[in-house]
């Protein structure tokens, strides 16, 4: 039996260099294999303009579709129990937390054989639209912000109706028991406050360029005689449609204007029963970020799935 003991260096260093290059290379794949950061197998660039089913007996299904492929992202959250959501804004810097479980929110990420947007929310699920694949997220949380930037959409953002103290102790500056933040008609006098002011800046705040027709230092939106003419602006509604913008007469300079507005019109209208009513649309934006799901063909920390803007109406007598 021969036995053979390798001296040579260079052949050595050609054996030894091989073996370096093939633990290199099994070291890569194994990292790569192991690693533990985000692994994206699908591009997730949808819009973030998400739609919402909510005729389902007992979920809400909030969803963002695409195609080119036919793909979405569902969310589904469980009947009433966060029906909140969608209504009322969350406290500043404090989201709700929910976590992904059969029994509260369901993450999803699917492929379709056509496009499904405007097929999702049929109560009956509809035979065109075939689900290719499905995966669901097993774990992971969702976080969600509400905010309201303008309640009563009358031009004027919350913060600037809300009182010194905030929305805790809000100002009602017509005393009708409806705060200013809630309130399309500031002053009470039949003309909604987004006709009364002036922004001219983009910033909001009437406060920095006020409306003031009558020159007396009180803004048009809450002010109650925007003329000055002795009579309240709420009865200078000659039609008694409860809208006196569109009761109009000359003024002194021949100019086509409403009552309210025109100091040479002196001539109270008053009507039985006469009331204001409060009626407005707010818009609600719902923000949804998926964290830490890991999906057979993704895991990331981080989903910003986007924001659904629900408009709700909104009547106060």
């Amino acid at each position: 039996m021969h036995r053979y003991k390798l001296t040579n260096p260079l052949f050595l260093f050609k054996i030894e260099t091989m073996i370096r290059r093939f633990y290199i290379l099994i070291c890569a794949v194994f990292l790569v294999a192991c690693d533990d950061g985000d692994i994206l197998t699908v591009d997730l660039d949808f819009d973030q303009e998400l739609g919402i089913c909510d005729d389902f007996e007992n979920s809400y299904l909030i969803f963002d579709t695409r195609t080119d492929p036919n793909e979405s992202l569902t969310l589904v959250l469980p009947k009433p129990q966060y029906e909140d959501l969608f209504l009322n804004p969350t406290p500043e810097g404090e989201p709700v937390i929910i976590d992904i479980s059969p029994t509260q929110a369901r993450f999803n990420y699917r492929t379709y054989n056509i496009n499904p947007d405007g097929l999702l929310c049929d109560v009956l699920p509809n035979s065109d639209l075939i689900i290719r694949e499905d995966y669901p997220a097993n774990q992971g949380t969702v976080e969600v912000t509400v905010t309201i930037e303008d309640d009563d959409n009358d031009g004027i953002p919350n913060i600037f109706e809300y009182g010194p103290g905030g929305i805790e102790n809000p100002k009602d500056s017509d005393g009708d028991g409806i705060p200013d933040y809630l309130d399309e008609d500031d002053d009470n006098d039949n003309v909604k406050t987004k006709f009364e002011i002036n922004d001219p800046v983009g910033d909001g705040n009437p406060a920095n360029n006020p409306l003031d027709s009558d020159g007396d230092g009180i803004p048009d939106y809450l002010d109650e005689d925007d003329d000055g003419d002795g009579v309240l602006t709420r009865l200078e509604d000659a039609n008694g449609d409860k809208n006196p913008r569109n009761d109009m007469a000359n003024n002194a300079a021949g100019e086509l204007v409403p009552h309210y507005l025109n100091p040479d019109e002196t001539t109270p209208y008053d009507f039985p029963g006469y009331t204001n009513d409060n009626t407005y649309t707010k818009t609600v934006r719902t923000h949804f970020i998926v964290k830490d799901i890991d999906l057979e063909i993704l895991r990331t920390d981080y989903i910003d799935l986007g924001t659904l803007t629900t408009i709700i109406e909104v009547e106060q007598n």
